[in-house]
């Protein structure tokens, strides 16, 4: 006998990330859960990928639209307010789109005291802001 569970996805209208972007957007709240969803990428062998989408309510825009989240700011909202994503709501974040050759515009949505920066590899990561009052650790074996 075949078992089945409720999937929820989240209804409404997608983002247009180019036209904010355009607009100069810079912050925003997530208004939903987020729940994995089918994307419109295949994996290596031919299946389906999901994707992980919420809503964001954007200020001055009276409908909250769906985003996909990358891994990076997945990453930072896990970092800055835990596993569940229920947490994730209702905190004000930073928006950053770039805008990339071909009409890609990746977004990233950035907690406060958070920052994007590159890694070695040249890959977008959302890290904790070093914080410039905190004392530096002194290494204790020093020869002076």
């Amino acid at each position: 006998m075949a078992q089945y569970k409720n999937k929820s996805f989240v209804g409404g209208k997608w983002a247009v990330k180019s036209e904010l972007y355009d607009k100069g957007i810079k912050a925003v709240k997530i208004v939903s859960e987020t729940n994995p969803e089918p994307s419109t990428f295949k994996d290596d062998e031919g299946n389906t990928k999901d994707q992980d989408v919420c809503k964001i309510k954007v200020e001055g825009m009276d409908e909250a639209l769906k985003v996909s989240l990358n891994r990076a700011t997945i990453n930072a909202l896990v970092s800055a307010f835990g596993e569940d994503s229920v947490k994730w709501q209702g905190h004000t974040l930073g928006l950053e789109i770039d805008k990339l050759p071909g009409k890609k515009y990746p977004l990233y949505l950035i907690p406060q005291g958070y920052e994007r920066i590159e890694d070695e590899n040249g890959y977008s990561v959302i890290v904790k802001k070093a914080d410039p009052l905190a004392p530096l650790d002194e290494p204790s074996d020093l020869p002076y």
